[in-house]
C-alpha cells in the first residue's frame, strides 16, 4: 500500500470512529449544541436561507476529449454547469459549490473518499447537515452505448416508466415483465458470446473486478457521510447496497425506444391508416461486434429499446396497418424478437451495408423499395441512414414531407417572427389511399417509390442539426437538461431546509434493484424543426450556425 494510501486509510478509520462516538452522544445526550455553533431550525428556516448556508460537492465522470461534432450533446460537460447554474439559482453561494471530474470509478472512489475524510471528518456536525454530495458514478456500464450520450441510465437500473402510448394503440403482451427480466437474465446466446469474451480478454475481466472493489468503496464511504450528517443524489445509475437521499434517473433505453416510435405513429398518422394501405417502416437497432467487450452491454441495451419500440408500434403491426419492406417485423412479432433488426454497427460502413440490404430488394439490379419511416436509435445511425437514402436515390426535402416547411420559413421562426406548425407528412405520390373505402386493395412492397421518409434519431449531434433543419432527418432526442438541473437544484434546498422532498411534485418513490428510492426522472425531448429554437438555441447549446442557419 502507498504511503498516500495509508495516510488516507488512517483518517478514514478516525473519522469512521469520531462518526460512531458522534452517534452515540446524539443518542444519550440531550442534543444541546456546542458553544459558539450557530445551528439551522429546519423546522422554521426557509429553503432559500438553508441553501444559501450550504454546501455542494459535485462527482462526474469526465466526458474524454471530443473535437469533433459528431457527438451528443449529451454530456457531463453541459450537465455540470447547468446544474451548478440551477444550485445558484435556488440560493446557493457559488463559492461553496464545488465540482470534481473522474475518469474513472476507481479515481473517483479515492477522490471521494478523500472529500469525506479531510472535509467533512474536520466540520462541525451543523456543517455536516448542511452539506450535499451528487455524484454520478463512474462506471463503465454505459460502454458501446455512447452514441446516445454519456448518462443513459443501464436497463438494469431503469424502473419502467410509462411510454405514453397513443390512444387506441394497444399494447404487446407481456412488454413490461418480458423486458424486465430479460436484463437480468439474458439469452444463452448472448450468455455464451459474454463467457468467450470474457475468456479472451483477461483485462476487461480485471477492470470489472476493479470497477466492482471501487463501487464498493464508493458506497462503504457514502454511507458513512449519510451517518455524518451529509445528504446524497446519486445520478444516472444507483450504487448497489447504497440507498442516496435522491436519485435522479436519466433517459432509459426503453423511453428512447418509445420515443421515436410515438414519433413515427404522429407524423405518419398510423391512427387513420388502415390495413388496404399500410405504412412501411424499419426498425434499425445498432449493437456492438461479437467479439467487442462493449456487446453485452450494447446488447442490453438495444433488448430493452426494442421493448419500448414494440410496445408503441406492436399494434400496428398486428392489425396490418404498418409493414416491414425487409420483412424483419411482422404481425407474428413479439418483443423477444429484437434480433431481427438489431446489426451490427460499430462503422458507418455497416450501417450502410444494413439500409442497401433491407431496402434493395431480393437483386442487385432492382429498384429500392418504397418505406414511410425509417426509426434509427441514434443520430450516428441517422445521418449514415441519410446519407445512403441520397446515394439510392431517394429524393425530397422538408417541403415534401411536410409542405408547409419551408427553409425562408424555418428562418422566420427560429428568429421569433412567427410559429412553425408541423402536419402530417403527406401520402406517397404514388399511394392509393385515394381510393374508396370499399376498394379492395394488395399490399405491395412498393417498389418505385423514392420518396424521403421519416427518420429518427437520438443524440442531438450538433453536425446533424442542418439535416433537422430542412427536414432529411426528421427528428433527434435529447435529456432535458435544463429540467433536470433545476429538479435537482430545488430537492437540493428542499433536503437542505430539513423538509419532506417528496411534497416536491417532481420526486416519485419508485423501487430500484428491491430498494425504495426518492426519484427525480424527466422525459428525454423530441427536438424537431418545430420547437429547435426553443429547446436547442435559447438555451445555448447550439448556435443559429449550428442549425446551418
Amino acid at each position: 500500500m502507498t504511503t498516500r494510501g495509508k495516510h488516507t486509510l488512517a483518517r478514514f478509520l478516525a473519522f469512521a470512529t469520531a462518526v460512531a462516538l458522534s452517534m452515540v452522544s446524539a443518542a444519550c445526550g440531550n442534543g444541546q449544541q456546542d458553544a459558539g455553533t450557530t445551528s439551522i431550525d429546519t423546522d422554521k428556516v426557509s429553503v432559500s436561507s438553508a441553501a444559501a448556508k450550504s454546501n455542494v460537492m459535485i462527482f462526474t465522470p469526465s466526458d474524454g476529449i471530443s473535437i469533433s461534432s459528431h457527438t451528443p450533446l449529451n454530456k457531463w460537460a453541459k450537465f455540470a454547469p447547468a446544474i451548478t447554474k440551477s444550485l445558484t439559482d435556488a440560493g446557493f453561494q457559488s463559492k461553496n459549490i464545488k465540482v470534481r471530474t473522474d475518469g474513472t470509478l476507481t479515481k473517483q472512489s479515492d477522490d471521494v473518499q478523500d472529500y469525506v475524510v479531510n472535509q467533512l471528518s474536520s466540520a462541525s456536525d451543523d456543517t455536516n447537515r448542511h452539506t450535499t454530495l451528487i455524484v454520478a458514478p463512474a462506471t463503465s456500464g454505459n460502454k458501446g452505448n455512447e452514441q446516445y450520450g454519456d448518462y443513459v441510465t443501464n436497463p438494469t437500473d431503469a424502473t419502467t416508466y410509462d411510454t405514453e402510448k397513443p390512444a387506441n394503440a394497444g399494447s404487446s403482451t407481456d412488454a413490461n415483465s418480458n423486458a424486465d427480466s430479460k436484463t437480468s437474465s439474458p439469452s444463452s446466446s448472448s450468455s455464451e458470446k459474454s463467457n468467450q469474451t470474457q475468456d479472451g480478454n483477461e483485462k476487461d475481466k480485471a477492470d470489472a473486478k476493479d470497477e466492482a472493489t471501487a463501487a464498493k468503496r464508493l458506497a462503504k464511504t457514502l454511507k458513512l457521510a449519510k451517518k455524518a450528517g451529509a445528504r446524497t443524489i446519486i445520478l444516472a445509475n444507483p450504487l448497489a447496497g447504497f440507498n442516496p437521499d435522491i436519485f435522479v434517473s436519466m433517459s432509459t433505453p426503453r423511453q428512447i425506444g418509445a420515443l421515436q416510435a410515438q414519433q413515427l405513429v404522429s407524423k405518419l398518422a398510423l391512427e387513420k391508416t388502415t390495413k388496404m394501405h399500410p405504412k412501411a417502416v424499419e426498425v434499425m437497432i445498432p449493437v456492438g461486434e461479437d467479439d467487442d467487450s462493449t456487446s453485452d452491454t450494447s446488447e442490453a441495451f438495444a433488448e430493452e429499446a426494442f421493448a419500448g419500440i414494440w410496445d408503441v408500434l406492436q399494434p400496428y403491426f398486428k392489425d396490418g396497418r404498418a409493414i416491414s419492406p425487409s420483412k424483419r417485423l411482422t404481425a407474428t412479432t413479439t418483443d423477444k424478437d429484437w434480433e431481427s433488426v438489431a446489426f451490427k454497427a460499430s462503422k458507418a460502413a455497416e450501417v450502410k451495408t444494413e439500409l442497401d440490404a433491407r431496402l434493395n430488394g431480393s437483386s442487385k439490379d432492382s429498384k429500392p423499395l418504397h418505406v414511410d419511416g425509417i426509426l434509427g436509435m441514434n443520430d450516428f445511425v441517422s445521418s449514415v441512414v441519410v446519407d445512403e437514402l441520397t446515394s439510392l436515390k431517394y429524393t425530397g426535402t422538408a417541403a415534401d414531407i411536410n409542405p408547409e416547411i419551408e427553409v425562408s420559413g424555418i428562418v422566420g421562426t427560429l428568429t421569433g417572427k412567427h410559429n412553425l406548425n408541423k402536419q402530417a407528412p403527406p401520402k406517397p405520390k404514388d399511394s392509393k389511399q385515394d381510393a374508396t373505402e370499399g376498394e379492395e386493395q394488395e399490399q405491395t412492397d412498393g417498389e418505385g417509390d423514392l420518396s424521403w421518409p421519416i427518420i429518427t434519431g437520438y443524440g442531438a449531434y450538433t453536425d446533424m442539426m442542418p439535416d433537422v433543419v430542412n427536414g432529411k432527418q426528421w427528428m433527434t432526442g435529447m435529456e432535458d437538461i435544463q429540467k433536470l438541473s433545476h429538479d435537482i437544484a430545488g430537492a437540493t434546498a428542499t433536503i437542505e431546509a430539513g423538509k419532506n422532498v417528496t411534497d416536491l411534485s417532481y420526486v416519485k418513490a419508485a423501487t430500484i434493484n428491491g430498494s425504495k428510492m426518492n426519484i427525480i426522472h424527466e422525459k428525454p425531448m423530441a427536438i424537431s424543426a418545430s420547437n429547435l429554437k426553443h429547446l436547442l438555441i435559447e438555451p445555448g447549446y447550439i448556435s443559429l450556425a449550428d442549425a446551418g442557419l
